[in-house]
């Protein structure tokens, strides 16, 4: 039987710094041309990675680009390890656990799936963040902003909506302002607007019901359904309170994850660059 291995989804989006044209252009480029070539400009500050090192750890990382806008990431922390030798001594030894990301640079793909494995990186959220920190330099100055969210699954959201349906009492959508056509389809007209006119990256709303009340969250509801459906998709992400319960229910717990073979980590390009859009569609 063939071992798999879990590769954790996400999506990025990239937006400009600044959307007011009356302003400082940014090496010369006006707002128009560094969005449309904010994809070779990412590729560009990916080459910036392996100079960055993480919480005073040397991570060692290389990056290459195995076709045209798709990206393997290696990531190798140092995690030395202590044993015993046989006169009872104890010594140090050096241990590099890796892992791989792989980057789907197409302006309709932008997406990130990260290995899980914890002997490297407690949580695939740091790579993600070694990515962000890696690459903001270079994008600061070419006035482009890198965002990154995980990607999870819309039913965990509506299924808390059943389930404690009566006793939702607040809700919290926080979303990265739309830049990416396919996926903000149905994102209310007037969300997507507010940010670009504004010159935000990110948009809050928050519904809250009087105390002795509930909200009414419904499906049928055309913006509720487009906000979930947009950050699912690895745009933001929804906080629950519900009544009777201390904790809030966030949908980033409920992750998407690709699974990966031996064979499939090995096969042609094409071949991964399909089975991640076929896992993530």
């Amino acid at each position: 039987m063939s071992t798999h291995t879990i590769f954790r989804a996400y999506r990025y989006q990239l937006l400009p710094l600044d959307r007011n044209e009356t302003k400082d252009l940014y090496l010369n480029f006006s707002v128009e041309e560094i969005v449309a070539r904010k994809n070779d400009f990412f590729a560009e500050a990916l080459t910036h990675l392996p100079k960055i090192s993480h919480k005073r750890v040397e991570v060692n990382i290389s990056i290459e680009e195995v076709q045209q806008d798709f990206f393997r990431v290696k990531l190798a922390p140092s995690r030395p390890l202590t044993r015993e030798t046989a006169d009872s001594r104890r010594e140090k030894i050096e241990n590099w656990p890796h892992i791989e990301a792989y980057i789907l640079n197409n302006p309709d793909d932008q997406l990130l799936i990260i290995q899980e494995r914890v002997s490297a990186f407690a949580n695939t959220d740091t790579v993600a963040n070694i990515i962000l920190r890696g690459t903001r330099v270079a994008l600061d100055q070419i006035g482009l902003s890198l965002q990154i969210e995980s990607m999870f699954n819309e039913s965990y959201f509506w299924g808390l909506v059943n389930q404690y349906s009566n006793r939702i009492t607040w809700v919290e959508f926080e979303f990265i302002t739309p830049n990416m056509a396919n996926i903000s389809k149905t994102l209310a007209n007037t969300l997507k607007n507010l940010g670009k006119q504004t010159n935000a990256v990110k948009e809050q709303l928050t519904l809250r019901s009087d105390p002795s009340s509930s909200l009414d969250i419904d499906q049928s509801n055309e913006t509720i359904q487009g906000l979930v459906e947009y950050t699912s998709k690895g745009a933001g992400d929804i906080k629950l309170k519900i009544k009777g319960i201390r904790k809030r229910f966030q949908t980033s717990t409920s992750r998407r994850e690709v699974h990966l073979s031996g064979i499939e980590i090995t096969a042609d390009a094409n071949e991964i660059v399909e089975i991640i859009r076929a896992a993530l569609k």
